[in-house]
């Protein structure tokens, strides 16, 4: 794992440790980082995954159930492109940060 990966991933879990924080939403910068990091061995380039996912985050949507909608039609849409060619995992966790991105942002 790259060193500035490693780092960053390192201060994100401290800071969200830290006693008497108040938890923030995740933001799209958080998004993307958390999207791209940890590539495995002949696995594929998170970049236009990600970025088609941060895309779709970057407008703001009306409420959680319209940005879960938003989430579920990307990873539906890069799905039969993704599947076959070793993305699914990058594929998978882009779609689960995305909700996660969702429930954060517009926590009811």
């Amino acid at each position: 794992m790259p060193l500035a990966a490693f780092c960053t991933l390192l201060v994100l879990a401290l800071a969200a440790c830290t006693p008497g924080k108040s938890s923030q939403p995740m933001t799209l910068a958080h998004f993307e980082n958390f999207c791209k990091v940890f590539p495995t061995p002949n696995s594929c380039d998170s970049t236009t995954i990600c970025g088609d996912f941060a895309n779709v985050l970057s407008t703001q949507a009306s409420d959680l159930d319209a940005c879960l909608a938003r989430c579920r039609r990307t990873k539906n849409h890069l799905q039969p492109t993704n599947i076959i060619n070793n993305c699914a995992g990058t594929l998978s966790r882009a779609s689960d940060l995305c909700a996660q991105f969702c429930r954060q942002n517009h926590a009811q």
